[in-house]
């Protein structure tokens, strides 16, 4: 069973999407914290793909947008990393009172990763973080945002000077509140290192990819994402949802 609702406060209504176990005790609930802006929309198929190959594993699966974007409320320019934190944490606890399960497991993927970690932090509660290609740090997101923002500008050449002067303070398209924007760079490389170390597990479409945390188990499933460059095509990499599969369904 697949059911959409909302929860949270009244005028702060997270969407969240719920998959119910095919079968199985269902004593285990994951979480997805998926990732933001255009990577959000290229992985929307493919979680949705996760979070029905969970399922039929025998797990309890929530799907959430934060608020101020997908199908939650709010406006993107009036929410903060902080806003979207206090998501996970609620999305945990509602989707535990939901399905009264006793072990809880996040995945974060790109973004989602770095404010999956901040949620937890040094709680005990979650019992394993998988994270999917995890941004190094907030500050290095925005950066890579800006350079997508300069290239998508390169290719609308008919765009007037004032028009393109106030494009330049979007990232990747989307106009950030001043407060989102400080919030990200105040997420450095060490929120990963708050999380229990034991709990932690990566899964990676580069051998290039250098986790901040050293000792952190990492998977490789090669495939190329260009995360760091514009792109709008929907992504199905069907090596790397079998990695996630295995470290989320792991006893």
């Amino acid at each position: 069973m697949i059911e959409a609702f909302f929860f949270g406060p009244a005028t702060q209504q997270v969407f969240a999407i719920y998959h119910s176990p095919v079968r199985g005790s269902g004593e285990v609930l994951t979480v997805i914290c998926p990732p933001l802006f255009s990577d959000y929309m290229r992985t929307q198929v493919a979680l949705r793909e996760l979070a029905i190959s969970l399922a039929e594993r025998g797990q309890h699966v929530l799907r959430l947008d934060y608020r101020g974007t997908g199908d939650s409320f709010g406006d993107l320019s009036e929410v903060a990393v902080s806003d979207w934190v206090e998501d996970i944490a609620m999305a945990v606890r509602e989707g535990r009172e939901l399905t009264g399960s006793s072990i809880v497991r996040l995945l974060g993927v790109r973004a989602g990763a770095l404010l999956a970690c901040r949620s937890v932090g040094s709680s005990t509660d979650v019992q394993r973080l998988v994270l999917w290609d995890p941004v190094p740090d907030g500050a290095v997101y925005l950066q890579v945002l800006h350079r997508i923002q300069v290239t998508m500008l390169q290719e609308n050449y008919y765009l007037s000077r004032a028009e393109r002067r106030e494009a330049m303070r979007e990232y990747a398209g989307y106009h950030l509140c001043e407060r989102m924007i400080e919030e990200f760079r105040s997420l450095d490389a060490g929120v990963y290192s708050t999380v229990p170390k034991g709990t932690l597990h990566i899964v990676s479409t580069s051998s290039e990819t250098a986790f901040p945390v050293r000792g952190v188990p990492q998977d490789v499933a090669p495939f190329a994402c260009n995360w760091d460059t514009f792109a709008n095509e929907l992504i199905m990499p069907s090596a790397v949802l079998a990695r996630l599969v295995a470290c989320l369904t792991l006893s």
